[in-house]
């Protein structure tokens, strides 16, 4: 497993370490365990769920200070206690309702999210939420946190360093289009200045062999999964599995 703190939370995941202010942002998916919840939200400056994820909220480790959407799963279920959540209804319906939060945090200068419940339920949504990580590079730095694994996004001239457990698997995925110059140390399957796109070659489930594990791009961008607990043992163990 990647050897997350429990005691120092979220501010301190080495993949996704806090530099800056950050929110936690729940979205209406398969909702997250109550111990990972805690987790992130350690360290969190401000917590925002989306329409109806978490309702009714009292259950949650944090009431959230902001409810946004568009409420059409909450409504009539809509309570503004004194105690309670503030709810931003918007109502454009271009926009998902993790964007209508994205655009809440990054106008308000937070420029770190935790997406939580961003996976699952339906693909459609899933695949829209990482795209986000694109749209919103140039505005806010995203983890979607998923079950098993958390995803984040490496642009160009960003090089990496992840205290990470060997056989921690990972993998790369390319996000917009063409990515060249990728380099890859400290993994099994190691790459020296490679060009990934959509046609390949693959460099998934590949594995942490070497802890501090080096990533860099040169041009493009990277969705980079890690898994934060160890999966089940395959015979073969490629990378294309």
């Amino acid at each position: 497993m990647s050897e997350y703190d429990i005691e120092k939370g979220g501010a301190s995941c080495p993949i996704f370490p806090k530099q800056g202010p950050r929110a936690v942002v729940l979205c209406n998916g398969p909702p997250p365990s109550d111990s990972l919840l805690h987790y992130w939200l350690d360290g969190a400056d401000i917590f925002v769920c989306t329409d109806a994820a978490g309702h009714p909220y009292d259950h949650l480790p944090r009431i959230p200070e902001i409810v946004i959407g568009d409420f059409d799963s909450l409504a009539g279920r809509i309570l503004d206690g004194r105690d309670g959540p503030r709810f931003l209804q918007v109502d454009d319906q271009f926009t998902s309702d993790s964007e209508k939060a994205l655009l809440f945090l990054a106008e308000r200068g937070i420029g770190e999210v935790v997406m939580m419940g961003a996976m699952g339920w339906r693909l459609d949504h899933t695949l829209h939420n990482c795209h986000l990580l694109e749209r919103f590079s140039s505005q806010v730095r995203i983890c979607i946190v998923g079950h098993n694994a958390d995803i984040v996004r490496l642009g160009p001239e960003s090089p990496v360093s992840w205290d990470l457990v060997p056989g921690t698997r990972f993998s790369l995925l390319p996000l917009s289009g063409e990515v060249t110059g990728v380099t890859l140390d400290g993994a099994m399957y190691p790459l020296l200045g490679d060009t990934l796109n959509l046609m390949g070659p693959a460099a998934i489930s590949n594995r942490v062999t070497m802890s501090p594990l080096l990533i860099s791009v040169g041009t493009g961008s990277l969705l980079v999964t890690v898994d934060r607990e160890f999966g089940p043992e395959y015979a073969d163990d490629s990378p294309s599995d």
